[in-house]
Parts: structure tokens; sequence; C-alpha cells
């Protein structure tokens, strides 16, 4: 899977990158007016013709349709991001053509006709683009898109009117995310047309303090050019990130040390563990990883864990309903089992 190949250096402190795009047919209303017949007529009519879009790339794409599948696989692929909260629990017809690594999916009839999205490891949003440009130009090839020559592709949230296009870069920031005025940087960024928000949390608490970084607009700018703001400003967090550390490392490097040390023995011998303190050991592993304070087998892997100890994989594991409490300890045995090694 692409989370399986997630590398953090001491300056470099890129999770992953994704660009999605959205799509409207032009000979049909916007999925929300659609009733049963129709939306299933739309996800067979799309499917059947994107059944080779594999040839894009060489790749394999599985078919499905998401309201037949059970629903714990479909709040999986929420916690995977793939799709949303609206998707999942979606009764309509909703078809997803998606991709082995699960690194390129295509939904039809979700919030719009089509939703397509490729995610990588690091920071690759340009690379990203130039792939989902190839893609969209074979939907378009068999299928005309509702356009507006002033406005640009229609879609069904004024929000993403234009080019459709999102762009997010997630980041691991301990410690810029913890500093005083980190609330009024976010704010700063969003009358920017630049969006920061946690991945993992509720309310203003954020766990393992990885941020998605995205671009709030989507009307008056070309795709280069939100691309290239939103990889702007995630160049900016990476490099105060970079600076805060070493500053830290300079003044307080056996502490940092015991913290990062201490935060892989609990995740090695712990028999209970809420996502809220899972998600923070291994935010302090990776720091630890990246900053060269500890040494781990197959360390490109331990960002995975943060994905496949969400409480709809973990009850999927046990293949029988939980309890929270059942949970917790379930994903500390999960842990316990794939946490990478430490190197003496």
């Amino acid at each position: 899977m692409w989370y399986d190949n997630v590398v953090l250096e001491p300056d470099y402190h890129f999770i992953s990158s994704r660009v999605r795009i959205v799509r409207n047919l032009d000979n049909y209303v916007f999925p929300g007016k659609l009733d049963m017949t129709s939306s299933k007529i739309l996800v067979e009519r799309v499917l059947s013709e994107l059944k080779d879009i594999g040839e894009v790339e060489n790749t394999e794409f599985k078919a499905m349709f998401l309201n037949s599948i059970p629903d714990i696989e479909r709040l999986i692929l929420r916690e995977k991001r793939v799709i949303n909260s609206t998707l999942a629990n979606k009764k309509m017809p909703t078809g997803m053509l998606i991709s082995k690594d699960e690194d390129i999916s295509l939904i039809i009839n979700g919030d719009d006709h089509i939703r397509f999205q490729i995610v990588s490891s690091g920071m690759k949003l340009d690379e990203l683009w130039d792939r989902a440009d190839k893609f969209d130009d074979y939907i378009n090839e068999r299928f005309n898109y509702a356009f507006d020559e002033k406005y640009g592709y229609m879609t069904s949230y004024p929000t993403n009117i234009g080019t459709g296009l999102k762009a997010n870069i997630v980041l691991h920031l301990p410690l810029i995310s913890t500093s005083n005025n980190f609330a009024n940087l976010v704010s700063d960024l969003g009358r920017l047309g630049v969006s920061v928000k946690g991945v993992y949390g509720q309310g203003d608490e954020n766990y393992g303090n990885f941020y998605d970084i995205s671009n709030q607009k989507t009307l008056g700018q070309d795709e280069r050019s939100l691309i290239s703001q939103t990889a702007r400003v995630a160049m900016q967090l990476n490099s105060q990130e970079t600076q805060l550390r070493k500053s830290i490392l300079k003044n307080h490097r056996i502490r940092k040390m015991d913290e990062v040390y201490k935060a892989y023995g609990i995740l090695s011998y712990a028999r209970r563990l809420t996502l809220k303190d899972a998600l923070n050991y291994i935010s302090a592993l990776l720091q630890g990883v990246s900053d060269g304070l500890i040494k781990l087998n197959n360390s490109e892997k331990l960002f995975s864990l943060s994905i496949l100890i969400q409480p709809s994989n973990i009850m999927k594991i046990s293949q029988e309903p939980l309890e929270k409490g059942e949970i917790d300890i379930l994903r500390a045995d999960f842990i316990r089992q794939y946490l990478p090694k430490l190197i003496q």
C-alpha cells in the first residue's frame, strides 16, 4: 500500500500528497437529484465505459458498488480517506474503481458524478497532477463534462466550481503545532486561501500531530497555480518545523531521546491503548526516527500503523462487534505485533 512507504528525514516531514478532481456529466442532473433507477444506470454505464482505465498507467483496478459491500468495509475506506463520511453512509447506488495499492480511486455518483483521486507518500503534488490529468483526459474522451466557459467545471458544491481540484499535503508537525502562535498562523493561511487542519482528533484536539494542508479556492486560478500555492505553504511549514527541531535537539537532545524511547517502550508492552494515546506515541516515534534519535527496522512502515489501528480496521480483524474497551485491548495487541523492531 502507498502508506507503507513513508520516509521522514531531519528536514523532510512530508507524509503524503493527494490530488483530487471532481467532474459531472453534462447530460445528467447532479447525484443528489437522481432517483434509485437513474443512479444505478449511471454507475453501470460509467463502470462499463471505464473498464479499461487501467491502461492509462498499466494499473489493475477493482470495480464495485459501494452500497453493496459490508458496512465495516466502507468505514475502513473512510478511515483510509478513500471516501468521506457521506459516502460511507450513502444508500443510493455508488460505484468505485480502486487500484491494488489503494493509491488511485474513482468514485461514481457520490457527491458528484465522478471524483477521482491519486495519493502518494512524500511531497509529489506536481507528479500527481500530471498523472491525474492523464486519467482526466481518458475519462473526458468517453464522457462530456458539465463545463461553463466563464466558471469552469460545474460541481454539486459551489466551493469546487472552477478547476474542481483539491490538492492536499499531510505534514508531521509535532513542534510548531504546539507553539503559541500556531493558531494565528493557521488563521493567516486561511485568509490566503490555504486550509490547515488536523487529520485525526475531535474538535480542536489533534492526535498524532498530522496536519492536512490544502487549497480552499478552486475558482479563478488554474491547476498549476493552486498546486504551487499549496506546496509553497507546506514547504514553509516544513521549514519552520525543521528549525524548531534543530534548536530542541541542540539544547535538549537527551530529553527528547528519552521521550522517544519511552514511547517505543509503551507501544511495545502496553496491553490497552486508546486511539489518541497510540497516535501520540507513534508520532513521538516518527519524530525520533526522522531526527535520528532511534533506529527501527522497516521504519518506512511506521506511519502505516496510524491507519491500521483505526477503530473499523481493528473491528474487522476481530471479526465480531467490540466495545470501546475491547477495541483498545486489540489495538495494543496489533501494535505489539506489527511495531517495527528496534535496531540496537
